[in-house]
């Protein structure tokens, strides 16, 4: 379902967000230090889908540390902390955290927010396999890599990757992406320097009808 980094020191604490986020089908790593954590999120930059973060953590206190994070990254950030004056929290959600639960909380209740942040997060993201494309920035990232597209072929690969396993025709890829009748030439060469950045293998021909991005594996699958 996701990535989740657990940014916590209370051992206890930690036995249960990872027993019951794993069980979530999450995907969980854990940091109880600051430092540590900055350097996680720095190293692993788009690996994360959300990040719980305690406030008293020794090596960087949590304010600080949610400060740093978003200077680097724009993943989402919840703040767990007993602390629960609205000073507090309007202080936080102004260095950058998305969402506050006070401790003790109930752990249905933030697994609802973590998916309710998460889901928020994706609305601005594609991905099919290892392409993921940032909505956003107008920004495609291979296997966790920035590379480098022109429109057209962003806008193509964005067609592509909204109709994954479907065939997506010649006459609906003119229509969305140039707005007029253009030439098989110019379609076919977009078309060919497209697949030579995310794999010549991703994008299948069906002669005479058009294009569909799909895996081998997912063609393995169908069969």
């Amino acid at each position: 379902m996701g990535r989740i980094l657990v940014i916590e020191d209370d051992e206890k604490l930690v036995r249960i967000l990872k027993l019951q986020l794993e069980h979530q089908k999450y995907e969980v790593n854990v940091e109880k230090d600051g430092i540590d954590a900055l350097n996680n999120i720095d190293r692993r930059r788009e690996y994360y889908d959300l990040v719980t973060l305690d406030l008293s953590l020794p090596g960087m206190e949590g304010n600080r540390l949610c400060r740093q994070i978003r200077k680097i990254s724009d993943v989402p950030i919840i703040v767990l902390s007993a602390r629960s004056s609205v000073e507090e929290k309007v202080e936080l959600l102004k260095s950058g955290a998305n969402d506050y639960v006070t401790k003790p909380f109930d752990i249905q209740e933030l697994i609802a927010r973590i998916e309710v942040n998460i889901r928020k997060e994706r609305v601005n993201e594609l991905s099919y396999k290892d392409i993921a494309l940032d909505l956003s920035n107008y920004e495609v990232r291979i296997a966790g890599e920035k590379a480098s597209f022109s429109k057209t072929e962003y806008e193509l690969l964005k067609l592509l990757v909204e109709n994954s396993g479907k065939i997506v025709t010649r006459d609906k890829i003119a229509e969305k992406i140039w707005g007029w009748e253009t030439s098989d030439n110019l379609i076919d060469s977009t078309m060919r320097n497209l697949r030579q950045k995310i794999g010549k293998d991703m994008i299948k021909t069906m002669r005479g009808i058009g294009y569909k991005l799909e895996y081998e594996e997912d063609m393995e699958n169908k069969r």
